[in-house]
């Protein structure tokens, strides 16, 4: 991968933007699900309009579709985008694997490892039968008829807990951390080399592809802002997640149990430090963000994925995706 190699991350099923995205040579996009509209559908409906950029699912969850429905969706999209999809996993939260999906939310890393051998099983057509402890199909290749565009396509685990890292270094081709502090992404990189050493890999195997709520403005104080506003959703628990535990986990217990306690999500906003949103997030003028994604490339990050937030104006979305564009 060249040093401009950048993604970008958008919830929003918006196909003008995808395709200035596409224009400006990012090398991926990546969109999530949620309560919402279906990655795969908002993918395949890109894939459509777009020719170099790469697809990503950021992410699917590892409860709502069996191995061999997310194997068919993401061979799918390989094959309807010329071999450009991502598979991006995450073990999701009960508050959606349970509270929306109804199903119950167990053994997170050992369905993980699973939906990873069984994935790989189903896109390179391997014969036989799989005794798993959550699935046992009989059959784990697709009809004669179907082919895919690739039998190895990049799987990616959206891991903040050093043990879901640690599994990412041992069976994922890549590491798609959201709100993750960079202040330890050295020891994530540690957690990582162990996961690779266990498998008799090469840390070189593993891309890192860092999902950074990103906001460009000349007024750094109103980027902030946005973040802070953006964040507190998480942290707050109106976005389900364990990034309010890993916020605490580095240092910022105090401060998480005052936005949790806030009466309304500006109150929440406002209690968010500059230091926690420097930690987690990139915020400022031009010069400032592109020399923090520069930093983050030496300490690491193949790829890092800019995450323009929801909340903010259509002008901060067009000056943030212009500004970093690869050159």
């Amino acid at each position: 991968m060249s040093r401009q190699t950048i993604g970008i991350s958008i919830f929003e099923d918006d196909l003008e933007l995808v395709k200035r995205i596409d224009e400006l040579g990012y090398h991926s996009v990546w969109t999530s699900e949620g309560q919402g509209r279906t990655a795969f559908g908002k993918l395949e409906r890109w894939a459509t309009a777009t020719d170099d950029i790469e697809l990503a699912t950021g992410i699917v969850n590892v409860y709502s579709r069996s191995p061999a429905a997310l194997a068919q969706s993401i061979a799918t999209l390989d094959a309807h985008s010329n071999g450009r999809a991502i598979l991006g996993l995450g073990v999701a939260h009960p508050g959606v694997v349970e509270d929306f999906h109804g199903i119950e939310f167990e053994q997170p890393l050992a369905r993980m490892a699973e939906y990873i051998e069984l994935v790989r099983r189903y896109l390179s057509g391997t014969h036989g039968e799989f005794d798993g402890d959550f699935f046992t199909p009989t059959r784990t290749r697709f009809w004669d008829d179907f082919s895919p565009e690739r039998t190895e396509i990049p799987i990616y685990n959206a891991a903040i807990g050093s043990q879901n890292i640690q599994l990412t270094g041992e069976l994922a081709d890549g590491w798609y951390p959201n709100l993750f502090p960079m202040g330890k992404l050295n020891q994530a990189i540690e957690w990582l080399s162990e996961g690779v050493k266990n498998a008799e890999r090469e840390l070189s195997d593993i891309n890192i592809a860092m999902n950074l709520p990103t906001v460009v403005d000349e007024d750094p104080g109103a980027a902030k802002q946005a973040i802070a506003e953006y964040v507190a959703t998480y942290y707050r628990g109106d976005i389900p997640g364990f990034y309010d535990r890993v916020a605490r986990e580095a240092g910022f217990d105090d401060e998480i149990e005052r936005v949790a306690e806030a009466d309304s999500l500006q109150d929440a906003a406002d209690a968010i430090s500059d230091d926690l949103i420097d930690l987690i997030a990139i915020a400022g003028d031009p010069t400032d963000v592109q020399n923090r994604i520069d930093d983050l490339r030496k300490a690491g990050v193949d790829i890092p994925v800019i995450r323009p937030p929801t909340n903010i104006s259509n002008d901060q979305v067009q000056q943030t995706i212009e500004t970093l564009a690869p050159e």
